[in-house]
């Protein structure tokens, strides 16, 4: 598959999950994707909401780039691709030898104001299932998740509420 030609244009819902089915009869065409994705290319950022279609049909093809996705997340500045990268590794278990360096990179997206909402819940999810490993940041991602909701929207709320009350329990 050509993605440079696919994404050139922003591709509906309906078509992106056209596109979607048809990595998944091609798996072949994933590490084409990904390596769009991770690309410089202005339209790249298409390929991760690409990758979250693909997820949605056969998420067995984006798992295997899970662990590039962590390694990448610190020094992505592209805030479209942090929320569809953020979004895929949230659905999934951490790797037990998750890096500090991602852990950390998630808690400067969820305390930044200027981080977009949508990356602030999928880091703050992903902090959240992090504590399930690690359960001596509970208390810390806890205080961090209440600050963040003072100003917080009410979906950034919502999730916070229910994060809140599983890491309490």
């Amino acid at each position: 598959m050509d993605f440079e030609a696919i994404l050139s244009t922003f591709p509906g819902k309906d078509a992106a999950k056209l596109i979607a089915k048809g990595i998944a009869k091609e798996p072949g065409n994933m590490p084409k994707l990904w390596e769009f994705a991770i690309s410089d290319h202005d339209k790249a950022w298409r390929a991760t909401w690409l990758m979250d279609k693909v997820y949605d049909e056969a998420p067995e093809l984006i798992r295997p780039y899970l662990s590039q996705m962590i390694e990448l997340m610190p020094h992505l500045k592209c805030e479209s691709k942090q929320r569809q990268l953020l979004k895929l590794i949230s659905c999934e278990p951490l790797p037990k030898n998750v890096s500090g360096e991602f852990i950390n990179c998630c808690f400067d997206y969820l305390i930044s104001s200027s981080t977009a909402i949508a990356v602030k819940v999928h880091a703050m999810q992903i902090l959240f299932n992090f504590a399930q490993i690690e359960p001596d940041i509970k208390n810390e991602l806890a205080l961090v998740i209440e600050e963040q909701m003072i100003e917080g929207t009410r979906g950034f709320n919502a999730r916070g509420r229910k994060l809140l009350k599983n890491l309490r329990a």
